[in-house]
């Protein structure tokens, strides 16, 4: 009934024209357009599969003798896509992931979020959390950088510049993206061994394909965008949860990786490993009611979030002052943060509007996800609405993924960047959907 319901949410968002209806000042210009295009893909679609299938049916009734039923041989190999399969495939995704970054992109930071957070990354590289501010700092003032007078460092969380610091160690920021997509589908991978162990090999293979030419991560994991490198540590999160959560005699360890995942995650996208953190803290502290190694695997995975998080609370203390404050509140004030209010940037943030951006980034999703001539999210919206019953682990991630909505349905700001970017946390949640299809 949960699956349903998501569902039905899903399809309404994308397919209806919500900014239209509400009077929040949001607008989707192209509505119509996409309605005609995704119209014709279709009937197009729909005509070539039906014809397929039909032509499918037809040979394997001429070779069985039954055109009703046949027999599907067994699949070799259940339940993994392989070792030697999933790491040609990691390759292959770096090769495609870097030729993006360096031909499309041209190897440089080009959003202003993205340049930012790569002049942290070389000061980081240096050993520096803040530079002094030159004398003549008209000339060098730029959007996203906090300037104390005699001080300046970038407003963004110290994970994401963390992160790309490693390559500017080696003289190459833009091969972080690339790389980070490449241990993605590593941990997607592994992700799926641990959800559907039962499922084919050749399932496997085509759920890690889908994964990792999916072209909203692969235009992500081409730039220097932190929501990139936020997803791996989200999948390491998801790979150690599942795994702690496997077998009640399962190393308790695991929840140490889990707990890594989640708070490096938080140190470069508060929001959203909060929303995958939250969930993972009540499932495990439910578990933990019954004692013996789940008490262990809670207190494992405390650890591992306090960790990380206590590298980013000295470096807030080190920069604004307070291991609380982050660079973009004092940077812009309270108004930055989330919430229903005026923005820093002017517009009045309703929980109306808030829908209205929901809606958008669930539209833009339909067709960023995998450009497809019809609607990317039929797929997974079809799936959900068939299954019958939702395992513990995809309870996890769809609830951790409707957090993630919630959060931004509160934030004020429109992030459409490759794609609607906030909700790429969502993409392993909607391509394992859309393969089980």
């Amino acid at each position: 009934m949960a699956s349903r319901l998501i569902a039905l949410v899903l399809l309404a968002l994308m397919a209806l024209p919500v900014s239209a209806w509400i009077p929040g000042g949001e607008q989707d210009a192209e509505y119509l357009a996409r309605l005609v295009d995704w119209g014709y893909g279709l009937a197009l679609c729909g005509g070539l599969g039906g014809l397929a299938a039909y032509v499918a049916r037809a040979r394997r009734a001429r070779r069985t003798g039954d055109g009703l039923t046949f027999e599907t041989p067994p699949v070799p190999g259940r339940g993994e896509a392989g070792r030697g399969f999933t790491l040609l495939v990691s390759g292959i995704a770096l090769v495609v992931y870097a030729i993006i970054a360096r031909t499309v992109f041209s190897g440089r930071p080009l959003l202003i979020d993205e340049i930012v957070q790569v002049l942290q990354a070389r000061w980081s590289a240096a050993g520096e959390l803040s530079v002094p501010t030159p004398p003549l700092r008209e000339f060098f003032s730029i959007l996203h950088l906090v300037d104390l007078g005699d001080r300046t460092f970038s407003q963004f969380p110290a994970g994401g510049p963390a992160m790309l610091a490693l390559g500017s160690l080696v003289g190459a920021e833009w091969l972080v993206g690339p790389v980070t997509g490449a241990v993605s589908v590593l941990l997607f991978s592994r992700l799926l061994a641990v959800m559907e162990s039962e499922a084919p090999r050749g399932w496997h293979r085509g759920a890690l394909l889908l994964f990792a030419a999916a072209p909203f991560g692969a235009f992500m994991f081409g730039s220097h965008m932190n929501h990139a490198t936020a997803l791996l540590w989200l999948l390491v999160a998801m790979v150690g949860l599942g795994l702690a959560t496997a077998r009640e005699d399962a190393a308790p360890t695991w929840g140490l990786v889990a707990g890594l995942g989640l708070g490096m995650a938080a140190t470069i996208r508060p929001v959203d490993g909060a929303a995958f953190a939250v969930p993972a803290a009540l499932w495990l502290l439910w578990r933990a009611r019954r004692g013996g190694p789940a008490i262990a695997t809670l207190l494992w995975s405390g650890i591992g979030v306090a960790l990380p998080m206590a590298a980013l609370l000295w470096v807030n203390a080190q920069t604004t002052g307070s291991p609380l404050l982050f660079g973009y509140d004092q940077l812009w004030g309270a108004g930055h943060g989330i919430g229903f209010h005026r923005s820093p940037w002017g517009p009045v943030h309703t929980p109306a509007r808030g829908v209205e951006l929901i809606s958008l980034y669930v539209t833009r999703l339909g067709v960023y996800l995998f450009e497809t001539p019809f609607p990317a999210l039929l797929p997974a919206i079809a799936a959900l609405w068939m299954r019958p019953r939702l395992r513990p682990l995809d309870r996890y991630l769809l609830v951790s993924a409707g957090l993630v909505l919630a959060g931004y349905w509160a934030y004020w700001h429109d992030g459409f960047y490759l794609g609607p970017r906030f909700m790429l946390p969502l993409l392993p949640v909607l391509v394992i959907w859309s393969a089980r299809l």
